[in-house]
């Protein structure tokens, strides 16, 4: 089989079981609820729930690439084509901005207590320093200025992507948004796999 059709074949899948995605998404998602549903104690809770986020941020990495397949098959067949509508009907901006807001909550959560600025300003720091060495630099003054001055200024340029994006894991892991984002995924889910969207049930009671 050709490189191409292997690719095609897995952007379809990737469509295709996009309402499990949800599905199992949101069920990772809602995982508040569910605990507190199961009788977990409060102590147990938060512990269980940080496991299951580990397992929720592969599914959210699958999630990304099904907007991408979708994304991608939408250009290739037309923007959309009759031929993607005929084949995928349910898959649409909805079903794409629950697949957004669910890549969010399930990648944004088990990261949003680490901090990697510094590592990474401190590797490339070194890496500068190392390539002068390299060069034939000799002097420990410039190397420690080449290094000092790469650190701080990626160390603040990250810093300011690292606070938004931890602000917006912090919000988007909170209780009340997680499972308000994995019920509304879990419905949209279940209602891809019958081959129809929340957005199709909008247009249609709209009378569009």
């Amino acid at each position: 089989m050709a490189a191409v059709d292997i690719v095609d074949n897995l952007l379809h899948n990737l469509i295709f079981w996009s309402f499990l995605i949800l599905i199992l998404g949101g069920l990772l998602a809602a995982s508040w609820l569910l605990v507190r549903l199961a009788g977990v104690s409060s102590d147990d809770m938060s512990s269980i729930v940080d496991k299951l986020s580990l397992v929720g941020f592969p599914v959210g990495i699958l999630a990304l690439f099904s907007i991408g397949a979708g994304l991608l098959l939408w250009s290739t067949m037309g923007d959309p084509g009759p031929e993607f509508i005929d084949e995928y009907p349910a898959f649409d901006l909805v079903t794409i901005a629950c697949l957004g807001i669910l890549s969010l909550v399930l990648i944004l959560r088990p990261i949003k207590d680490f901090r990697i600025g510094a590592f990474i300003s401190l590797a490339i720091g070194l890496l500068g320093a190392g390539l002068l060495v390299l060069l034939g630099a000799e002097s420990i003054q410039l190397l420690a200025i080449v290094f000092v001055v790469i650190f701080i200024a990626l160390y603040l340029s990250i810093k300011l992507i690292e606070d938004l994006y931890l602000l917006i894991a912090e919000v988007l892991s909170s209780p009340i948004i997680s499972i308000a984002v994995g019920v509304l995924c879990i419905i949209q889910g279940i209602l891809l796999f019958f081959g129809v969207s929340i957005g199709g049930i909008i247009t249609f009671l709209l009378g569009g």
